[in-house]
C-alpha cells in the first residue's frame, strides 16, 4: 500500500523531503514500501534500549570494544574478524547478547546484525589453530611445537626435509632444534634436505 503522488509538484516535494532527511542523517521514509530506514545504526545503543534494530545503510558494531562500520546487515564471521585485523585460522568470533548466552560464529556463517539483543562481538584465540604447509591447511594445537611435529602433519621428518617459514618475506629455514611458536595462520613450506632422501 504505497502513497502515490497526485501531481508532479507533489512528487517533486516528496523527493526533496527524502533528500533533506538523508542530508540531516535522520530516518528516511520509503514512501513506496512504507518502511523506515536509518542511515547509520549503533547496535550497542539499540540492544541497551531493548529496541528492534531497523534496516540501515551502515551499522556501527563493537568488536572487542572497538567500533567498526559494516555496510551490510548480514556479514560473515570472517568479514567481521577482518574489520579488527584478525583471521579465522587463529581466532573465533563470538556474538554477545544482552539477555542470553553468547554464540560462536563460524567463519562462513552469515550474522544477522538486526538480531534482537545483539550488542556486539568479542574474539577469542583458538586452542586448535590452522597453519598452512605447502599451501594446504592443517590443524594443530597452539603453543610451542617442534619442527618434527610440524613436518609430521605432511608425513615428513627432519631427517629428510627442511621446514621453511614465511614471515613477510621469502621462506627461511627453521632450525630443527628450536621450538616454533604457533599462534595460528603461520605459513610453512617443506624442502628435501640436500643429499637427503625424499
Amino acid at each position: 500500500m504505497g502513497v502515490e503522488a497526485t501531481s508532479p509538484s507533489e512528487y517533486h516535494f516528496r523527493k526533496e523531503l527524502l533528500l533533506d532527511l538523508t542530508r540531516a542523517g535522520r530516518p528516511i521514509v520509503d514512501m513506496d514500501k512504507e518502511k523506515v530506514t536509518e542511515v547509520e545504526i549503533d547496535l550497542f545503543e539499540f540492544a541497551g534500549r531493548g529496541e528492534a534494530v531497523p534496516h540501515a545503510k551502515t551499522y556501527r558494531v563493537r568488536i572487542d570494544g572497538e567500533t567498526v562500520k559494516v555496510d551490510t546487515s548480514h556479514p560473515t564471521g570472517e568479514a567481521l574478524l577482518a574489520k579488527v585485523g584478525k583471521r579465522p585460522c587463529a581466532f573465533e568470533l563470538i556474538e554477545e547478547f544482552t539477555h542470553h548466552d553468547n554464540d560462536v560464529v563460524e567463519p562462513n556463517e552469515e550474522v544477522n546484525l538486526r538480531k534482537h539483543g545483539l550488542k556486539g562481538f568479542i574474539t577469542a584465540h583458538k586452542e586448535i589453530v590452522t597453519i598452512f604447509i605447502n599451501n594446504d591447511p592443517y590443524k594443530i594445537e597452539r603453543g610451542e611445537r617442534t619442527v618434527a611435529q610440524i613436518l609430521q602433519k605432511v608425513g615428513k621428518t627432519p631427517d629428510g626435509y627442511v621446514l621453511l617459514e614465511e614471515k613477510g618475506g621469502p621462506p627461511l629455514p627453521v632450525p630443527p632444534n628450536v621450538p616454533v611458536k604457533i599462534c595460528g595462520c603461520e605459513v610453512f613450506f617443506t624442502q628435501p634436505q640436500s643429499g637427503g632422501s625424499s
